[in-house]
């Protein structure tokens, strides 16, 4: 169950099928940017064209975000080539959850919570580049395509457009108005209802779930281009798109827009990431960054400096795939994590680029929400893993587990040898975690063989064909158990305790027995019975605080005594600017920027401004 209508269903890769491209689903900051020959930057979709029209120096902010716009599409539906990162910049978020556990919409007027009601009060003066307004039926449009797709797996019973600037979410079940107000987050207003109308009445009209799929597959396949979106003022953020190629973005101050007479930055250039990143922050050619923060500061001009620092609400994790003969087995599962050393797997991300930090305890949980929902107590009886290698504790669990070494590999006493298929992707970033995980794991006695996957690998994923895989954990910015406890390939994957099954796709099942006491090593009579995947689905139906409390605390029992996966490391974040030649906010007084890509946040909000 997900609170989170932006979030990349199965349904949707299925639609899209191998043609799917990512910059990296959850970090959306992948791939490469193309090189743009000389010219006037007309803003051709084709990719011609170079320079740009930027009167740079100081009266033009530059940073690097997203994937060339070239190379992307604009409906957010269509999987294939769409903009995830890229496109944020240009749309209105409707909420945002901030470290403190607070959710909050600078956009909106008013949410309002009645039983299992939320009512959203849109503003009146925001337009589109095009000059239309914006109205609470564009975001009604989309919840309700996203509700209508498949109306019984829907979270909510529906969405009513009361008028122009209200709009009245009713849920199917008991939430608590915190996990109400989250369903708004990662969300935006991005489905113009002139685009988008007439796919919601068809779905509106369908008579069954065959006519519904129907619509859905055509939705999957259109595409809105750059150009499009350009010419046909498709945006409503404060910067819009006057020129584009391969190489960069140039945007312009949407005077229209309510947030125009915050900044006198006029001009924005946008580069794509690509290999040429830390060379241009290094030679001084950038201005800020939308997200990380400097480590090593003697490498950077001295004009560049952190602005903010935050304990972000990300973590990388291996999922362990208990279809696997051997992973089946709890100790064999409690034998890789001791013979890996999750400090050098963390080193070898950092040096790819990474602010992180590697995990203590393995809760599934950010270690930054433990005092909140677990308390010191509880997480200091959960059983402690390695976090350096430790082979001596790792072969007393093969031995546990009934394996034997022999000609220097793990066997099982019917005389199979351990061997895992270890997917991961080709980025630097995971790659390399992943060959080190692979090498330590080969050294121990257990045999691997590494497959990197690059385009794509979230299609390759989710066939569940690996033994252990890697995979962000928590792609939706909520510091809330919910959000690592998703019960999808981003949370912890258990599966539909609904589908007639014993187990979920990764062998996990849905009726486990685990100690009634915390932090034991195993079952002492009768134990507890839970349903992990049930349970998941119920957090966030959660009616109190307490309830939340307890449903998380049993969840985290479970990862820690079962390790359905190992996460292996915390990543940190913030924004890096030029102060020498800019104001930026660092979240003192109103300018709150405690969450996710702060510093986009600071921009998209005109909190940038020139000195």
């Amino acid at each position: 169950m997900s609170y989170d209508s932006e979030r990349w269903n199965r349904r949707a890769f299925l639609g899209t099928g191998a043609s799917v491209v990512t910059a990296g689903l959850a970090g959306c900051m992948g791939g490469n940017s193309s090189d743009g020959g000389a010219g006037n930057g007309s803003g051709n979709g084709s990719g011609g064209g170079g320079g740009g029209g930027g009167s740079g120096g100081e009266e033009r902010l530059d940073f690097v975000g997203g994937r060339p716009p070239t190379q992307i599409q604009f409906n957010k539906w269509n999987l294939a080539n769409f903009g995830h990162s890229f496109s944020t910049y240009f749309w209105t978020p409707v909420a945002t959850a901030y470290s403190d556990g607070t959710i909050s919409s600078d956009f909106l007027e008013d949410i309002s919570i009645d039983g299992k009601e939320m009512t959203l009060t849109f503003p009146t003066g925001w337009t589109y580049w095009n000059g239309r307004d914006v109205t609470a039926e564009d975001y009604y449009v989309g919840s309700e395509i996203d509700r209508l797709q498949d109306p019984e797996a829907s979270n909510y019973a529906g969405h009513e457009l009361v008028d122009d600037r209200t709009i009245k979410r009713t849920f199917k079940g008991a939430v608590t108005p915190t996990l109400m107000k989250a369903s708004l987050v990662g969300t935006a207003v991005n489905t113009p209802r002139w685009i988008f109308r007439d796919y919601l009445t068809r779905y509106e009209e369908a008579s069954g779930a065959d006519d519904r799929d129907a619509v859905t597959q055509e939705l999957l396949k259109m595409t809105i281009s750059t150009d499009q979106f350009i010419d046909e003022g498709l945006g409503n953020g404060l910067y819009k798109i006057t020129q584009y190629n391969s190489a960069e973005t140039i945007t312009e101050k949407y005077e229209d827009h309510p947030y125009a007479d915050r900044t006198d930055v006029a001009e924005t250039r946008i580069v794509p990431v690509g290999d040429n990143t830390d060379s241009l922050a290094t030679s001084d050619k950038l201005d800020m960054a939308l997200f990380g923060y400097i480590k090593e500061p003697e490498r950077y001009p001295d004009n560049i400096k952190n602005q903010f620092e935050l304990n972000w609400f990300r973590t990388q994790k291996f999922i362990l795939n208990w279809n696997n003969e051997h992973l089946a087995n709890r100790n064999v599962r409690r034998a890789v994590i001791s013979a890996i050393s999750l400090n050098d797997i963390t080193d070898s991300a950092v040096r790819a680029a990474y602010t992180a930090e590697p995990t203590q305890v393995q809760t599934g949980l950010r270690s930054s929400i433990h005092d909140e929902f677990l308390g010191q107590e509880f997480v200091d009886s959960l059983i402690k893993y390695p976090v350096d290698a430790d082979t001596d504790t790792a072969a007393q669990y093969m031995e546990q587990a009934g394996y034997s070494k022999q000609g220097g590999t793990w066997t099982s006493s019917d005389g199979k040898k351990v061997n895992l298929n270890i997917l991961t992707r080709t980025n630097i970033g995971q790659a390399q975690p992943t060959k080190i995980l692979s090498d330590q794991l080969n050294q121990f006695g257990i045999e691997t063989s590494l497959n990197a996957v690059g385009d794509n690998y979230y299609t390759k994923l989710q066939e569940y064909e690996f033994d252990l895989g890697w995979v962000w954990h928590v792609a939706k910015a909520l510091w809330h158990p919910t959000a690592y406890y998703s019960n999808d390939f981003y949370g912890v994957l258990a599966g539909d305790p609904s589908s007639g099954d014993d187990v979920g796709p990764t062998g996990v099942p849905f009726e486990t027995t685990i100690p009634s006491q915390v932090g034991a090593a195993e079952v002492s009579g009768s134990g507890t019975t839970i349903q992990p995947a049930q349970l998941m689905n119920d957090l966030p139906a959660s009616t109190s605080k307490e309830q939340t409390k307890n449903r998380t605390k049993q969840l985290v029992q479970w990862f820690n005594y079962d390790l359905p996966a190992i996460v292996y490391m915390q990543e940190n974040s913030g924004y890096w600017g030029d102060e020498a030649n800019f104001d930026f906010p660092t979240g003192e007084g109103d300018r709150k920027i405690d969450a996710n890509n702060p510093g986009q946040h600071a921009w998209m909000r005109g909190w940038v401004s020139k000195k």
